[in-house]
């Protein structure tokens, strides 16, 4: 005959034998209120209820008192799981609020260009975790790069999203040309301005219709469209040209450089005149 060897924690007997005690203690009490009287007056319906409340109450702090340790184990695990709860699904959380305001507001669409801090490019899907766009470079003819950025959603409750759908056709374009100051920018001005005017007449009259459309949709008044040229110097001594033009976006990267080369070769043939 097999005899196993239990072993019960000393918590759990001291548990039991307080629970029978209080149990007899409580049953021996109502026993002699009962044999008082037949019937039951409102005084001692009263000191029933009280005997159980109190046999209850009596119950409950010896059980807190003696797993008093094993209870504060339990709840600072509690508090920590959900410590870790709340961390995990904070973000996630974000996003769906970042989500539901984008869909409440609807800021930007899918084939829209925006501007997020840095991050210039065409959005291509949203959903309600995170968006991804194209990244389109501003700097260098407005041309996508072939790489993708991912945007959380949460980024949309803190940070500025600047729309820059209308230059997707028509853009306001500015570049510099640094020069020393062997020759006289000024004497530059009309010459380059009459090959600015030159390269951008055959898209003047649309440029202007689609900055009229511009001005009514965004309610502000219409952009001069005429081009701009700048002179001014530097500390280090450096002439500076600064021209603006108003231009199609794809095209204006190839404008830049004709411009360029045709300044270029005013500046050279004027510096040759001077020497």
């Amino acid at each position: 005959m097999l005899i196993y060897d239990v072993f019960i924690p000393p918590k759990v007997l001291i548990t039991l034998a307080l629970f029978f005690g209080i149990w007899v203690i409580r049953f021996l009490w109502l026993s002699a209120l009962k044999r008082t009287s037949r019937r039951f007056e409102e005084k001692q319906k009263n000191w029933i209820s009280v005997v159980k409340n109190l046999s209850n109450l009596a119950l409950l702090i010896g059980i807190a008192v003696i797993w008093l340790s094993e209870l504060q184990n339990f709840a600072i695990s509690v508090a920590a799981f959900t410590v870790a709860i709340v961390l995990a699904t904070k973000e996630v959380l974000q996003c769906f609020l970042g989500f539901f305001t984008w869909f409440m507001n609807r800021p930007f669409r899918v084939g829209d260009w925006i501007q997020i801090n840095d991050q210039y490019g065409e959005v291509a899907d949203i959903d309600w975790i995170k968006f991804r766009m194209l990244e389109v470079d501003f700097e260098n003819g407005y041309t996508y790069t072939g790489r993708s950025i991912t945007v959380m959603n949460s980024v949309l409750l803190t940070q500025h999203v600047i729309s820059l759908n209308f230059m997707r056709r028509y853009v306001m374009h500015k570049f510099s040309i640094y020069r020393d100051d062997s020759v006289n920018l000024f004497e530059l001005r009309e010459p380059i301005a009459d090959v600015i005017n030159e390269l951008i007449l055959p898209f003047q009259e649309v440029a202007s219709r689609y900055s009229s459309l511009i001005s009514k949709r965004l309610e502000i008044e219409a952009t001069s469209i005429e081009p701009f040229i700048d002179i001014h110097t530097t500390d280090q001594t450096h002439q500076v040209i600064s021209v603006t033009i108003f231009c199609p976006t794809e095209e204006a990267h190839e404008l830049e450089q004709k411009i360029t080369e045709r300044f270029m070769a005013l500046w050279y043939a004027q510096k040759k005149k001077t020497n």
